[in-house]
């Protein structure tokens, strides 16, 4: 098989995500931990340090999701 039908494929296959991981991600969370992940945004916090206390506390996520919801770059409706 090419690279393009293997490419094409897999595109088929992948999961279509409909909302925004990281609001997934934080109306998973506790009111407590909302307002604290709240408060790291207003103080401007590094999202790698955001990302590796989230992952710590057992969440999965990305420095990709939050910079994309950062950058209103997500699927959070506009």
């Amino acid at each position: 098989m090419a690279l393009g039908d293997t490419l094409d494929a897999m595109a088929n296959r992948a999961r279509r995500s409909t909302g925004c991981a990281y609001m997934a991600l934080y109306s998973s969370l506790s009111k407590e931990d909302q307002k604290a992940l709240d408060k790291a945004w207003e103080r401007q916090m590094p999202l790698s340090l955001i990302v590796k206390a989230l992952r710590q506390e057992g969440h999965k996520t990305s420095n990709d999701a939050l910079r994309a919801h950062r950058k209103g770059e997500c699927k959070c409706p506009k």
